[in-house]
């Protein structure tokens, strides 16, 4: 189970080839693969063909919850009233009971229960995949079949919704990891868990890069429309394109403006529309169709002087490309996804741009600074680092699936796997 449910979303897809990757690198060539989809059936094929999709538990249950959403009630009660009901939903009709047998004869026969992805347990979107997860765990409880949570973003969280992770990770996940030092303290995690984003550690799919010198050429861009929860906001709109207006006066370089996901997931074509209608027209920005292969992007990085970007897995694809990244942020979503992302550059003081925070000038200066003095080979040797750390964890699952026990590596051979920063 994890983030990408068919959804357009570029680092989604991203994330599920890098997982399904590293599972067959582990387990052999031959392991079957079965994921958990929510639509876009024939699209999820098209993007991972040697994996299996199946419309199940996610899918019943938004179809259950939008259901009750026609109820009269908060919101709240609703959501606590597809929880309750939810069991009963799965026995109502012949069909869900066809895709339960189903269920329960998968996880039945399956070697373990993989839990990856971005960020679908943060904030917004606890509501709607915890419940399809838990009566997964529990499903896997009553088999007896082992349960991971891949690194990924856990927060930023309420109190109680903190307070259902640990209970869930306490009581029915075998092991976790997390991608973001904010969320190993949350889940009071020893420091020995806190991995790096598996798409930059990938590199069964994304080789390490030999270093050479970056063209001043062109910048990469991105801006969200909209970060899932709100549309962006004229003064955030405002407060990039003087970011560029500012960076195209020292840099004299033109800005290619990519987009990672379609306008049905979160729409990135909206800056240009903003830079044209509203004083701003004359920065050269280019923009690029939605990309399909990560490849593209990574060859596009190559030829790149430098990115400022939204878009978390922007930042990690071009670092993938040998090009400097710097993100910028906008409220507490965006600020959490960032904390700790210096440890991506191998430490090299990335400025995080806020765009709660304006003073163009300020930080322009800091991006070409940052542009200036950056090293790839820090960020290549953090990519080591990160695929050193993911590949004994692959390894300690298939281990521990194959002989039946939920043993969890220790901090000690985490270090002598290179897992220290």
């Amino acid at each position: 189970m994890g983030s990408y449910a068919g959804q357009d979303s570029f680092g989604d897809k991203c994330l599920l080839r890098c997982v399904v990757a590293q599972l067959r690198e582990a387990f052999g060539r031959d392991v079957r693969t079965v994921i958990d989809v929510q639509e876009n059936h024939e699209e999820a094929m098209r993007i991972v063909p040697e994996a299996e999709f199946t419309l199940r538990i996610s899918e019943l249950y938004s179809s259950w919850f939008n259901r009750l959403r026609h109820l009269h009630a908060p919101l709240p009660l609703q959501r606590l009233a597809a929880l309750i009901t939810f069991p009963l939903w799965l026995v109502a009709t012949k069909e869900n009971r066809s895709a339960l047998v189903d269920i329960l004869r998968e996880t039945k026969s399956c070697s373990c229960l993989y839990f990856y992805g971005g960020t679908q347990l943060s904030e917004p979107w606890f509501a709607l995949n915890v419940p399809p997860l838990f009566f997964m765990l529990v499903l896997c409880r009553v088999f007896g079949k082992p349960v991971y949570w891949g690194p990924q973003q856990y927060g930023p969280e309420t109190a109680w919704q903190r307070l259902v992770l640990k209970c869930m990770i306490k009581l029915l996940v075998t092991d976790i990891r997390a991608r973001n030092e904010n969320c190993v303290q949350m889940l009071a995690l020893p420091e020995f868990k806190l991995f790096y984003d598996e798409v930059f550690s990938c590199t069964v799919r994304y080789p390490l890069l030999p270093d050479h010198k970056r063209p001043c050429s062109f910048v990469l861009i991105n801006m969200r429309g909209s970060n899932f929860v709100r549309d962006a906001t004229d003064a955030e709109f405002r407060e990039f394109a003087e970011i560029l207006r500012a960076l195209h006066g020292r840099l004299h370089l033109p800005f290619t403006l990519f987009q990672m996901s379609g306008a049905s997931f979160c729409d990135d074509e909206r800056l240009k529309s903003f830079l044209d209608h509203n004083g701003f027209g004359n920065i050269p920005v280019e923009i690029l169709p939605p990309l399909e292969r990560e490849q593209d992007f990574i060859e596009l990085a190559a030829r790149a002087y430098g990115t400022v970007s939204m878009s978390f897995h922007g930042c990690v694809l071009s670092m993938v490309g040998g090009c400097p990244a710097v993100p910028v942020t906008s409220e507490k979503y965006y600020d959490y996804k960032y904390v700790d992302f210096n440890r991506y550059a191998g430490d090299q003081n990335v400025p995080i741009i806020s765009l709660q925070d304006p003073n163009p000038e300020h930080a322009a200066e800091n991006i070409v600074n940052y542009f200036d003095r950056y090293q790839p080979g820090r960020t290549t040797a953090a990519r080591e680092r990160a695929a050193a750390q993911i590949e004994q964890w692959y390894l300690s699952i298939r281990d521990n699936s194959e002989n039946g026990t939920s043993t969890h590596a220790s901090e000690e051979e985490y270090e002598i796997a290179g897992h220290r920063n």
